[in-house]
Parts: C-alpha cells; structure tokens; sequence
C-alpha cells in the first residue's frame, strides 16, 4: 500500500480530531496539551497500521533466476529459497557464471535486484530494488561461478541481500517446486481461450502439487497451465481424452509439443469440485458436494465463511452468488449461492 496512503490517513484522523472536539464542545484546541497527547496517541495507531500492512504484505516465498541458477529463465524451475521468518529467505549452492535475480512467485513481477544493472555479485550487503512493472528497470546481478550463500531480508526500511562464501556450508535451498497456482483454460470453461481469463485453482498446502477448484465445465476443450503463460502445462495422457462427467482421469506435464488436452462431452453446463494432483498425475472430477441455499435448514445462529475460511457474515441472508461454509448448532455445511 502506497504511503502516501497513510500520509493521507493521518491527515484525516486530525481532522476527525478536530471535528470530534467541536461536535463534543471539548475545547481540546485551546489545550495544547492535550491536543498533543491526543496527536501522539493518533500517530501509534497509524504507525501500527502501516507495520501490520507491511508484514501482511511480505511474500511467502522468494526464488533465484537466471542462466546463473540450474533452472536458467525459466519461471517453472526457478530455485526456491529457504523461508527462515517473515520476510527473511535463505539459499546455498553453486552458481554459474552468468546472470541472475529474484522473483517472490512464478511471475516476472514483482522481481528483486541490485540498484544498478549487471552489479557483480559478491561478498558483501547491498540493498535490492523492486520492479513492479514492465516499466521499471530489470537489473540483475553477474555472477562468477562459485558456491555462495545468500540471505534476502525484507523487514528492514530496505530490503538487502547478503552474500557470502558458501564452499564450506551444505546445499539450502528447493529445485523443482510445484507451482502455487495452476490456471484452468480451454473452450470447455468460462474462460474460453482468452489467457487473461484462465481460472486459477490454488495449490492446497505449500508445495503440495495438489490443486483444488470448482469448475463450471462445458462441452469442449481443457487443460491447466502452470503459469498464466502459453507453453508448459497440465494436460491429458492422451489427445482428446474423453472426459463426460464425475470420474478419476489420467495427467501428465505437457508442452507445445505434445499440446495433449481433454475432450469433454456434456449435454449441459456442469459444476464439479475438480482436483489436480501433479504428484500422483491424477485429476478427480466430484460433482458438487454443496446444496442450493433454498434447501438448507438453519436454525438459531450461525457464521459464514468463504471458501477460504474467511469470515463473511452473521447470516445467509443476502449472501453475494458464490460457494460458503456455515456453521451452526446443528452442524457445518457447504452451501451455494445462485
């Protein structure tokens, strides 16, 4: 969240200050004292704020890439390095002579490099830029082959990199991880073949491979990409694998070469609780386990939650369309929401 955000919010709690000392008749202004003591206590709350908004906003996870790192530029085999606190990444290992920086998913943006481009990388802490668009500048570090140890801390007023010798320390680090997100796309979903409308369906447990979503499937065309990218992707083990309803089906990974999707056959569109697991090359197509709103009983109180365990409401009146989890004296449910 942009500072100048915050800036603006402290701006508007010493107005509503001054309106609250006017509509109360507290001539807290005339008391320079108090009118202080008040402005401090405003400027705790606000500094609290902006350090929760900034730990809520560190990435979960921190990878190496370029031709320097074993997984070159791709975003698939970027390296994964070790999360050892909030905001703090580790890796050790060898690297080749070339380029590299960092990445937070399996995206070009947001990315982490030095200040200047082609900055050697050497022992040392220096502090690291953000690219947050296309416009920024993209900087990398030139690496000289060698074993390093490298430590990324982002809950200083700059985030930093730490370098160094790595050749007595043993390997830290993850090569080959399972994506967080995979997307959904094909003529068969909503989302047709329009890339920027893929339907994401997010990984259950870090580095699970195991993909969960509720998809609304028509007769057509699907398979699931690893990045909101063409090329590499999931698919079936077979062209044009026929898939017509709830069942257990084939998977495997796939590329422009072997462009290897399901057929799926309906006589209307259908939800399913579909299941990816990458690790088994199992795909799980379950029909819906909810149960339209009008045919569910609640009795007394209850609490609604989104699928993400979120809390929504105190009630199902008026709940926007979408999939809820209420919970009551007489139990849990899933619900849907038309």
């Amino acid at each position: 969240m942009p500072y100048m955000y915050y800036y603006f919010l402290y701006a508007c709690c010493i107005h509503a200050l001054k309106a609250v000392t006017l509509h109360r008749k507290i001539n807290f202004l005339s008391n320079p004292k108090m009118f202080s003591i008040m402005k401090k206590l405003f400027s705790f709350l606000l500094i609290s704020v902006m350090s929760l908004s900034a730990a809520a906003e560190q990435p979960s996870r921190m990878y190496l890439i370029g031709d320097a790192t074993s997984g070159g530029w791709s975003l698939d085999d970027a390296t994964l390095m070790v999360a050892s606190g909030a905001g703090v990444f580790e890796w050790v290992g060898a690297l080749n002579a070339g380029r590299m920086k960092f990445v937070t998913h399996h995206d070009w943006l947001p990315s982490y490099g030095p200040a200047a481009d082609n900055t050697p990388l050497a022992v040392g802490t220096v502090d690291l830029t953000i690219r947050n668009t296309y416009e920024d500048g993209d900087n990398s570090f030139a690496v000289t082959a060698g074993r390093y140890s490298l430590r990324i801390d982002l809950t200083g007023a700059a985030p930093q990199l730490t370098v160094a010798d790595g050749t007595s320390l043993p390997d830290k680090g993850y090569t080959a991880v399972y994506p967080e997100v995979i997307y959904a796309i094909g003529s068969a979903t909503a989302a047709g073949w329009t890339l920027d409308n893929a339907i994401a369906m997010s990984e259950t447990d870090y580095n699970s491979g195991v993909y969960q979503a509720e998809l609304a499937l028509q007769t057509g065309e699907l398979k699931f990409l690893k990045q909101k990218d063409w090329g590499k992707a999931y698919g079936a083990t077979a062209a044009n694998t026929p898939l017509t309803g709830a069942g257990e089906y084939g998977i495997m990974s796939i590329d422009d070469s072997n462009d290897l999707k399901f057929a799926v056959s309906l006589t209307s569109e259908t939800s399913f609780d579909v299941t990816v697991n990458a690790t088994t090359g199992k795909m799980t197509v379950a029909d819906k386990q909810g149960m339209a709103l009008e045919n569910v009983m609640l009795n007394g109180a209850v609490e609604v939650y989104d699928i993400q365990g979120r809390y929504v409401a105190a009630s199902t009146a008026d709940l926007p369309a979408g999939m809820y989890i209420v919970r009551s004296a007489a139990g849990t449910q899933k619900i849907i929401v038309y």
